[in-house]
């Protein structure tokens, strides 16, 4: 039986509960490993004084280390991830191999304080994926730290990536995305990068019978204090995992699922001792950036004096509501004009309908929808439908 088979036939069974909102705060996280991962060990804190933890699975030589929510606002690899260690401890003999190979090691936040706050950056407002040469938070530190004692023959960065995302020049979103990080400005291709490349095009093939036509490649473009292409120029075969959007979920649990049976399959990749290729990694679809959540065309808009056919583009901003502990999406109006260029994951023709604008005559760049369109209605950023 084949990986996609098996993952499929028992991914429900071994989905972790409990894990199904976006928001993933840190003291959430460490009631779920105070219960599940008693042999955790702490490597280091936040700036905020939270507990960086580590876990490790598998008893093999080659080793692998993992670390998610370095954006904090970003849970999708963190909840796949327990979602990939339920199912390794499920005693099949396809587990069994994999955790006689391989060594994991796997920092499950590595931004506790920016997770809980729900925030890309730490609290001091640093973006970690950009502190690795001035190393101004303690939490790259911590992580530097980790890669120093492990040493470890490959690394997994897992990360999501905003809604906006297609895949090449097609209407598909991109539902999830990979990168092997170049090591110089000329992106040059290193031995530690074909063997990174030559992981994704397993992935890729592999999730291709799952979501074809939902997989892209992020770009190459070197960035000199970012963390995985400093890695990768260390020497370090890095993995970048962009976890994006699918149709109909927001909250990312079809796309959690997606994410987990990529790190499995990446597994697989590694544990084989055949000699690695890059293959067709060149031919995966790069990311474009041309979706919104909405948008709304042949929208006619009025003044006195004259009128407009137009198309009006909304974002969804995500903001915490502390008190429920989820995610809320707040409609903003990203783009006005002819939008003709770009797909919408809610895309309606408004035939000439026209806008009735409550907190303003018109739209405005910038501001929450607060307007009606025929059978579309929005109420101070909130979205009714």
């Amino acid at each position: 039986m084949g990986l996609t088979v098996l993952f499929n036939n028992n991914y429900e069974k071994h989905r972790v509960d409990g894990l199904e909102s976006k928001y993933l705060p840190f003291l959430k996280l460490k009631s779920y490993l105070d219960q599940n991962f008693p042999d955790k060990i702490s490597i280091g804190k936040s700036f905020l004084g939270n507990e960086i933890f580590q876990l490790k699975i598998g008893t093999g030589k080659v080793k692998i280390l993992i670390w998610s929510q370095m954006h904090g606002n970003e849970s999708t690899g963190t909840r796949a991830m327990l979602d990939v260690f339920s199912f390794l401890k499920s005693e099949t003999s396809w587990s069994d191999v994999i955790l006689k190979e391989l060594c994991i090691y796997y920092i499950p936040m590595l931004n506790p304080d920016g997770s809980s706050l729900y925030t890309r950056r730490n609290a001091a407002g640093i973006d970690l994926n950009r502190d690795f040469l001035q190393e101004a938070s303690p939490e790259i530190k911590v992580l530097k730290a980790a890669v120093s004692e492990i040493q470890p023959d490959f690394m997994f960065n897992l990360h999501d990536q905003r809604s906006i995302f297609n895949v090449g020049d097609q209407s598909k979103p991109a539902t999830m995305a990979f990168l092997a990080p170049s090591p110089d400005e000329i992106r040059s291709v290193t031995e530690s990068r074909i063997k990174a490349m030559a992981v994704i095009d397993h992935m890729v093939k592999g999730l291709e019978a799952v979501i074809p036509g939902h997989l892209s490649r992020f770009t190459d473009e070197f960035y000199p204090n970012s963390t995985g292409d400093n890695f990768t120029k260390l020497g370090f075969p890095c993995i970048l995992f962009e976890a994006g959007h699918f149709p109909n979920d927001y909250s990312r649990n079809q796309v959690r699922k997606f994410n987990a049976l990529a790190i499995l399959l990446a597994f697989e990749r590694i544990s084989r001792s055949d000699v690695m290729e890059k293959r067709n990694y060149d031919n995966i679809p790069l990311n474009q950036k041309k979706y919104l959540d909405i948008i709304l065309r042949n929208v006619q808009v009025e003044s006195s004096e004259s009128h407009a056919i137009l198309d009006i583009g909304i974002y969804f901003e995500e903001r915490v509501d502390l008190e429920s502990q989820e995610v809320i999406y707040c409609s903003k109006i990203e783009e006005i004009g002819d939008l003709s260029a770009y797909y919408g994951h809610l895309d309606q023709d408004m035939k000439g309908e026209k806008y009735h604008g409550k907190s303003s005559v018109f739209p405005v760049i910038g501001e929450l929808a607060d307007f009606s369109v025929g059978n579309i209605h929005f109420e101070n950023g909130n979205f009714k439908g």
